[in-house]
């Protein structure tokens, strides 16, 4: 059995995480996750508040959701994590919040 490989971010975000304030590094990810779940999601419209279910997330697109966000911040992006932060901005404040806690 192959070992599990840790998320590395992708180098064009990981610099800007590192140097922005708690308030800029919630506002990248917010935007991050935005830009993702429009893709994924095919809903060019959606916006910070937009409900993830409401637009159409099944669990397949959930896990490209997941697996995208952890791909490009290197921070662990459980399927949990956007069934309980279903927006946007829930999730881009949890990654931001789980940056912060993955740095102590």
């Amino acid at each position: 059995m192959e070992p599990v490989e840790e998320p590395t971010p992708d180098p064009r975000l990981a610099e800007p995480l590192a140097s922005a304030t708690p308030e800029e590094r919630e506002a990248l990810l917010r935007e991050l996750v935005l830009q993702l779940a429009a893709e994924i999601l095919e809903a060019p419209d959606l916006d910070d508040e937009s409900n993830f279910v409401e637009t159409g997330l099944t669990s397949l697109r959930a896990l490209q959701l997941s697996k995208g966000l952890m791909n490009d911040t290197g921070i662990e992006a459980p399927l949990v994590a956007i069934v309980e932060h279903p927006t946007p901005s829930l999730l881009g404040k949890y990654l931001a919040e789980a940056y912060e806690a993955d740095a102590d």
